[in-house]
Parts: structure tokens; sequence; C-alpha cells
């Protein structure tokens, strides 16, 4: 008897632990569902979402450049021996940037130096004995013309071994250097490039099917995501060449003069296209819960986390493209 509730026992203890690997027992669990959302709202002040009209824009791939990007090489042979700026060095007009090392300059102008001594020597001595009557004039013209020969093969050789040192044709800043010492730089080999940073342009790639929605004088917004610089400009040139490949034209902005940009910088530059309507919310509001755009919605008095399909942005604002409702109330941090 005693065994039979023993087993009866066992039986019902193994009967309990098979409901509760079915779920069917909930002792000390919490039922799957939604939680409940709080009564009264998070601290922060409440917005009421509306629809307002929002700029249409063409966001266009574009890349900094500049029109004085110079190419400054060398009018002589000779090796290096000398770089005297870095890159991103900043340089004024008449600065000295590279030296060569070209020792037939040296003993050239060397030459030319003892000609013209001789030269000079003899052209004063002639003119003495011109006021003496001792050379006829016929022989003082040619040891002036041979003394004036002289001291233009000195100008010359001055001049060239003056290119031996190369010089900033402009004030700007180093963009980079194209030679190393010991290198053999040869007449019109650029050896170090050279920008001015306060006569940049922003230059866009438009496609073809809005050729008529671009004129000049047109407002644009610029932006530059390596330097985290936005701005305003306007268009000044547009090209009037499209290119067979990609069906685009180029446009160009006035000049942008911001020390941290630099020619080849990627950019992006934002065309107007008229007015649309649609939400704006201010970017504070937008919360990122994972890999997922969130918005705390106010409803009934309780709050909640909603997931939302944010658009452009628009300064402080984000444009949201699906996910609010015009009239409801979102919370602000």
């Amino acid at each position: 008897m005693k065994f039979d509730r023993r087993l009866a026992a066992l039986a019902a203890v193994a009967l309990i632990f098979m409901l509760w690997l079915a779920g069917l027992l909930t002792w000390g669990k919490i039922r799957p569902g939604l939680v409940a959302m709080q009564k009264t709202p998070a601290p922060g002040r409440t917005l009421v979402v509306q629809e307002v009209e929002i700029p249409r824009e063409l966001t266009v791939t574009a890349g900094v450049i500049s029109q004085t990007l110079t190419q400054v090489s060398s009018q002589v042979s000779g090796r290096v021996s000398r770089i005297l700026v870095e890159a991103g060095s900043r340089v004024k007009k008449g600065d000295p940037l590279v030296a060569l090392a070209a020792p037939e300059f040296q003993a050239r102008l060397g030459q030319a130096q003892a000609q013209l001594t001789q030269a000079a020597a003899d052209y004063h001595r002639y003119q003495r004995l011109l006021k003496e009557e001792a050379v006829s004039p016929r022989e003082f013209e040619a040891m002036e013309a041979r003394y004036k020969a002289a001291r233009a093969q000195v100008q010359e050789a001055s001049a060239f071994k003056n290119y031996t040192l190369i010089q900033a044709p402009g004030n700007g800043v180093i963009g980079s250097r194209r030679a190393a010492v010991g290198d053999l730089a040869q007449p019109g080999q650029p050896l170090v490039s050279l920008y001015d940073p306060r006569d940049l342009q922003i230059e866009g790639e438009v496609n073809d099917d809005y050729r008529a929605a671009v004129r000049p004088g047109l407002p644009v917004r610029l932006e530059v995501p390596a330097t985290g610089w936005e701005g305003e400009s306007a268009i000044t040139e547009i090209f009037p060449l499209s290119a067979p490949s990609s069906r685009t034209f180029k446009v160009r902005t006035a000049r942008v003069a911001q020390p941290e940009l630099t020619p080849g910088m990627f950019a992006r530059l934002h065309l107007p296209l008229g007015r649309t309507r649609g939400i704006l919310i201010p970017q504070a509001a937008l919360r990122q819960v994972g890999q997922l755009p969130m918005v705390e919605v106010l409803t009934e008095g309780r709050t909640g986390l909603r997931q939302v399909k944010p658009g452009r942005r628009i300064r402080d604002q984000v444009e949201i493209l699906s996910g609010l409702h015009p009239g409801e109330q979102i919370l602000l941090p």
C-alpha cells in the first residue's frame, strides 16, 4: 500500500514537470506580450507633429577643386640638393622651395664675370684713349660693343644660376612634393604643387535631365563630409558639354574660402528643385536603438518608442518619411 502511494506521488511529480516544460504552468514566469507603457511622460517637452513645406533638393557628388593649383617645375636640368618645404607648408611669393645642384651654371657665371671684368677694364681704358685721340671712334665702338656683350653674358649666366633655386610663384599652401633629394630634375618636370586656400570651388556633375533646372546664380547648399563643413554658395559656371558615358554635365560654384578644405576632397552639392510637403522633427528627437531609428511617442498619456524611417537632414532637423502622422505628439530630450 505504501509502495502504491509512493508510485502515485512520483507519477504526479513527473506530470507536473512535463506540464511545466510544455509551458502550461507559469509559476514565477512573465507571460509574453507587450510591456505596459509609462503612465507619465519622461521629463522633457512635447512636440506636436505637423506637416510643413520642405525644400526639394537634388544631391549630386562633387569635389573640391582649385583653379590656382600650380605645378611648380624647374627651368633647367639639375640634381635636387635640398627641398625647403613640406606638404602643407604655407609660403609667400618668392619663398625658396627647391634647390638644385648644377655646378656648370656656377662655372659659367664665373667665366662670364671674369670676361666682364677684363672687358670693363678695356672699355674704361679706351674711353681715356678716345679723349686723347689715341684710338679712333670706330675702335672705341667695337670695344664698347664687346663690353656690352660681356655684361649681357653675365646677366644670362646669373639668370641660369638663379634658376637652380626654385621659388614660389605666389602665396599659397604646398599641396604635394613630387621630388626627393638626389632626383634629377628636368625642365618642365613638376617638383611641388601649390594652391591658394582662399580660391577653392566645388565642382559637381549633374544629370542631363536636370539641365533646365540649373542656371547661373542658383543658390546651392554645400557639404564636405571629411571636415564636417557645410555652407552655401551659388552656381557660377555651367559646362555646355555633357559626358557621353555618364550623360552628365559639370557645374561649379563661386569661390569658397575655407582653410580646412583641400583640392580633391569629396563633396556633395545640393541643388534646389522647388518645395514639397512632409514631416520635419528636430534631429535631437531621433534616437538610435541598436540599428533602428526610433522616436518617443506620447499616446493617451503614455510614452513608447516607435520605429521611423528618416530621410534628408536639413540643418538641425530631419525629414520623417514614415512612422509618424500629423497631430501625434513626440517627446524631445
